[in-house]
């Protein structure tokens, strides 16, 4: 038996995920939604030239995708400093 093991998922890569987070707030909300699709996908293209499943591919795009929004919610809903 073995098993696939992702050394980096890409949801844990902290600064890649605020990297991506950061261009889509910067970007009118059309605009940042093709950013994050075409970022994630970009990451799923690396993973399949690396030989990995496309079911873990896919599982680790989904969670990608979810660390974007989080974190973007986060900084949306975070009180601003200062008032």
């Amino acid at each position: 038996m073995s098993a696939a093991v992702i050394p980096f998922p890409a949801a844990r890569r902290v600064d890649l995920v605020a990297s991506i987070a950061r261009r889509a707030l910067e970007l009118h909300p059309q605009a940042g939604e093709q950013h994050i699709r075409r970022s994630v996908d970009l990451q799923g293209t690396v993973m399949r030239r690396k030989g990995i499943s496309d079911d873990l591919i896919d599982r680790e795009k989904a969670a990608l995708d979810s660390a974007i929004r989080a974190l973007i919610w986060d900084v949306v809903l975070a009180p601003r400093k200062g008032g």
